[in-house]
């Protein structure tokens, strides 16, 4: 198993510092623009006006996915401007899970342990789960099982995804973490993804642990500091 590698320091600081400019700058300027498209879209409809329709929600879906990646590089720059709560785990597992189901992701989840909390942001937990999730789906779009699991390691709690992809090669792996890498070939807007959950992990007083081998599958296990002292086990 794996660690995702870390960066410097200074590297790390001016990374996210530079994300949360970036970030910050793209909301503003998305904020003006999404701002117009609504109301174009009220005023068209005034009107009576359909003929650009599928126009406007083209560029209002392309300034929702704008504004996501921006909401990505807030995280990655580790700016929050809310406090971390006291939340759930497996609910917030469950919740991710249904919801990717119902965008047709096939996916099973179990879990052997009772409910248990932690402080964190919910947004943020549930932004790393889709990122793993996106990844394991990436890397099984031709064929290959997901599996999804909550267990509590003394401390901490683990949040581990196995599929049954290609798996990657020691060369890919060891950079798996690293910001802006990517292997696929499309690179437009990727290579945030693990980074944001390694920086999510980190920030919830954990980790991201990754092993991979060509041919063998992926196993993503994220750990984040448990907000309860140890307990036994019991099936939930």
């Amino acid at each position: 198993m794996i660690k995702t590698p870390r960066r410097p320091p200074s590297e790390d600081k001016k990374c996210e510092e530079f994300a949360a400019h970036v970030a910050h700058d793209l909301n503003n300027l998305l904020t003006a623009m999404l701002g117009n498209l609504e109301l174009m879209q009220s005023r068209a409809s005034r009107i009576g006006r359909t003929d650009f329709d599928d126009y406007l929600k083209s560029a209002a879906h392309a300034g929702e996915r704008a504004s996501l990646f921006a909401q990505r590089l807030l995280v990655f720059s580790g700016n929050s401007a809310e406090p971390p709560v006291k939340l759930e785990i497996l609910s917030l597992v469950r919740s991710v899970v249904e919801s990717r189901r119902a965008q047709g992701m096939h996916v099973s989840f179990t879990s052997t342990m009772s409910p248990a909390r932690f402080f964190g942001h919910p947004a943020q937990l549930e932004l790393a789960l889709r990122e793993l999730l996106n990844n394991a789906a990436e890397a099984t779009r031709e064929s290959g099982e997901i599996t999804l699991e909550v267990e509590r390691t003394g401390g901490r709690l683990a949040i581990i995804l196995r599929d049954t992809g290609a798996g990657m090669s020691p060369e890919v792996l060891v950079r798996a973490g690293e910001p802006f890498f990517t292997t696929r070939e499309n690179p437009a807007g990727r290579g945030l993804g693990l980074a944001i959950v390694e920086r999510i992990a980190r920030q919830a007083g954990g980790a991201l642990h990754i092993s991979s081998e060509p041919g063998s599958g992926t196993t993503m296990r994220l750990e984040i500091q448990s907000a309860e002292p140890k307990s036994p086990r019991s099936r939930a």
